[in-house]
């Protein structure tokens, strides 16, 4: 009989999933179990009754009087398939009256089901395999990770930072380095940060992974070897100041790697960073840049940051653009269907999910479909394609690249 290993679910964690009432408020919110599919075992009450009840048959009362009872292995793949089709958005956090912190406790279900040799799923291994060889999940070359930076090598001076030190450090991330499709968010970044005068320097093809992929799958050992050897970087550079233009990249920094180390350097996401050079007179934003856009927040700069106003300030402040919300808009926001693994392991659902929240933009009126997000916008752009929709998809740094620049 399988007996599971329980030492990963920790005391908070199961406290937490005790604690839910069964009220179902968050069953019509969930991105993927309510809203997508309607699969009750996939909503976040689902997935604490299926586990809970999984303890109780082993740990419980009556367990430890009259021994464990075997828990069939279809009912707990099962229970691992339908917790990784979750894309750890947080709206359940959000609705939850109880006030649960459920992205804590997704994250810790995971790390248990690895532990307990359930996760993570068979799509995920190759990411796996690609962070072990190659630092990125990508699959491509650490020769390449730089490759960005040619087209602007003329015009901005990027320092290295594992040679020269520099006051700020761009920490680009792998979506916007490596796919070639998304490699304009880097590059406009990189020209913000030059026309602001900013020292910065970037760490060039020794920049690895940030882990996050590692830590939203329940892999935390893995993730843990990938955030020391970044630390160690970030430590060498004497940057005062981190900058991550990636939602996903900037929450694994902030929150997740001083579990592993000290960040010496303060941690900011690129729209706090670029909000603050405006408000400081240090990036002025002249050239009109017309057009309504509609603004999609990241589940992982919003709900798990509470980063809303500084893009909207941003927006708000480059000429003719006009911000139009979307109905579902802040900590309401609909989940672009991509994290969590999501995207990688059912690719399906996660498009089903991006195709609802182009909707939302559609119904807003926009022009312009913007985030601030890499993974976001690589989904959010397949969808608009797919759909056919007249949207445009942009990252918010290219607006503003676009209203400081002459070019």
């Amino acid at each position: 009989m399988r007996r599971l290993d329980i030492s990963r679910l920790d005391v908070l964690a199961l406290m937490r999933y005790d604690a839910c009432t069964r009220c179902g408020e968050c069953t019509s919110t969930c991105p993927t179990g309510g809203e997508a599919q309607g699969v009750e075992l996939i909503t976040p009450r689902g997935k604490i009754l299926r586990l809970r009840e999984f303890y109780r048959k082993q740990y419980g009362l009556g367990a430890r009087l009259f021994g464990p009872k075997e828990i069939p292995e279809d009912q707990l793949k099962e229970l691992c398939s339908r917790a990784y089709e979750c894309t750890i958005c947080g709206m359940c956090r959000t609705v939850c009256p109880a006030h649960l912190d459920t992205i804590s406790m997704w994250e810790n279900m995971r790390e248990f089901l690895v532990a307990n040799g359930l996760g993570p799923l068979a799509a995920h291994e190759q990411i796996v395999k690609s962070i072990e060889n190659y630092d990125n999940p990508w699959m491509q070359p650490r020769s390449q990770r730089s490759r960005w930076s040619k087209r602007i090598e003329t015009e901005v001076r990027i320092k290295d930072a594992t040679k020269e030190k520099c006051d700020t450090l761009f920490f680009v991330g792998c979506t916007a380095a490596y796919d070639p499709n998304i490699r304009a968010m880097a590059v406009e970044t990189a020209r913000v940060l030059g026309a602001a005068g900013t020292d910065f320097g970037t760490l060039g093809n020794d920049e690895g992974c940030c882990g996050s992929t590692l830590l939203r799958t329940g892999l935390l050992e893995s993730a843990r070897t990938l955030a020391s050897k970044n630390i160690g970087l970030f430590e060498n550079s004497g940057a005062s100041v981190i900058v991550a233009s990636c939602a996903g990249c900037y929450k694994t920094i902030r929150q997740d790697y001083p579990r592993v180390g000290k960040v010496s350097a303060k941690v900011v996401h690129v729209t706090q960073f670029v909000n603050d050079l405006i408000d400081g007179g240090k990036l002025a934003l002249g050239r009109r840049v017309d057009g309504k856009v509609t603004f999609h927040d990241p589940c992982h700069l919003g709900r798990h940051n509470e980063l809303y106003d500084e893009p909207r300030r941003i927006l708000e402040s480059i000429p003719g653009v006009k911000l139009v919300e979307m109905e579902r808009n802040r900590e309401e926001a609909r989940c672009c269907g991509a994290g969590g693994g999501v995207k990688t392991a059912y690719p399906d659902l996660a498009q089903k999910i991006s195709v609802l929240r182009v909707e939302d933009a559609e119904r807003s009126g926009a022009d312009i479909l913007a985030t601030s997000c890499p993974f976001c916008y690589q989904s959010l752009k397949a969808a608009i394609e797919a759909k056919g929709s007249r949207l445009r998809m942009m990252d918010l740094m290219e607006l503003v690249s676009m209203s400081c620049s002459d070019r």
